[in-house]
């Protein structure tokens, strides 16, 4: 299994396709056989790297709290274990607020930056209804079914939910291979509680997309809106059909605005 092993944590990836780079940054939870629907096409056109965040899944737990700023400088890290100086950045949910702090932090090492379904943090943010929140809380201290079900209609859609269940049954069958801890669950969301770099944002000068979907409750859409308001000449995309796992529920049409996005980059 491909390991890069920095200061006291080993770091799983997985390595996909040729051409160049573009590193995939997951959310709350979840790892790198998440990016399952993303990977096969992505794959095509560029070098995949997908890989698990510090304490989730095969990567080990350094131990204590850590903020979205650790967890870029972790994606800083395990670019230079694979001696990769610029890659573009796709970040969701979590992981978009992990690439916000890799492109703030490191601009000459982001090609191009794609922020999905994420929020800027702080009291800036748009926040989701208490129920739906108390609905993920509930996941990250109770790994029980009720709770995971629950959750789902967080995640998902109404219509996924109610006429496309093999795609939520899909999704929690990976989710059941590597389940992530509830105490792990909760210092991942103190980081995000933490997160805010609304007033950093216009200093963002990487070509950018912001994308959403339409029916995500978890983190509503005027999230991505300011994202795309506050980075200067950031394109801003909505996916009909989807929730907060939109990558999931809408590959297709997700995956054709990532690849039309970058090859603009790429072009110059």
């Amino acid at each position: 299994m491909p390991y890069i092993h920095h200061g006291n944590i080993n770091f799983y990836y997985e390595s996909t396709g040729q051409g160049d780079p573009l590193v995939l940054i997951r959310g709350l939870g979840s790892n790198a056989d998440h990016w399952y629907a993303q990977v096969p096409d992505l794959s095509r056109h560029y070098r995949v790297i997908t890989f698990d965040n510090r304490a989730i899944a095969r990567s080990s737990d350094p131990g204590g709290d850590f903020t979205i700023r650790d967890m870029a400088e972790d994606v800083v890290d395990l670019m230079d274990g694979l001696e990769i100086s610029r890659a573009h950045i796709l970040g969701l949910s979590m992981g978009g607020m992990i690439a916000q702090e890799l492109a703030l932090g490191h601009p000459r090492r982001v090609r191009g930056l794609i922020l999905v379904v994420t929020h800027c943090g702080g009291w800036h943010q748009v926040k989701a209804e208490d129920k739906v929140m108390a609905a993920v809380e509930r996941m990250a201290v109770d790994q029980s079914m009720e709770a995971r079900l629950e959750a789902a209609g967080v995640f998902f859609a109404p219509q996924t939910l109610s006429g496309r269940l093999s795609v939520v049954q899909e999704y929690a069958a990976v989710s059941m291979k590597h389940p992530a801890d509830g105490e792990i669950l909760q210092r991942q969301m103190k980081a995000i509680q933490n997160h805010d770099a609304y007033d950093r944002l216009q200093r963002i000068t990487t070509p950018t997309l912001v994308m959403t979907g339409a029916d995500d409750v978890l983190i509503p859409p005027d999230n991505s809106r300011i994202l795309a308001e506050r980075i200067p000449n950031a394109e801003f995309i909505v996916i009909q059909g989807g929730g907060h796992q939109i990558l999931i529920e809408q590959p297709e049409a997700c995956n054709r605005a990532i690849i039309d996005f970058l090859k603009k980059v790429d072009a110059g």
